[in-house]
């Protein structure tokens, strides 16, 4: 597995380059390196960016059910 905090996109004709980027503190600077990068069908992107917004629409709306149930529990 490989470790990033942050990427680029482009998009280009029918393709869209992802490249992923690794940033660390180094002294006063940061320093930023690309990591790997993923060449995707358009269509296969547009598929990847609404499994995201699924998956994260599913963990957001757990987070907060359990909240929820965590400031039940300590009140009571």
């Amino acid at each position: 597995m490989i470790y990033t905090n942050g990427f680029t996109i482009n998009a280009a004709g029918n393709e869209c380059f992802i490249t992923f980027l690794q940033t660390r503190p180094n002294g006063q600077a940061k320093t930023t390196e690309e990591v790997e990068t993923v060449i995707m069908t358009e269509q296969c992107a547009r598929q990847l960016i609404n499994a995201l917004a699924q998956v994260y629409n599913k963990v957001d709306s757990d987070r907060k059910a359990k909240k929820a149930i965590d400031v039940t529990d300590t009140v009571c």
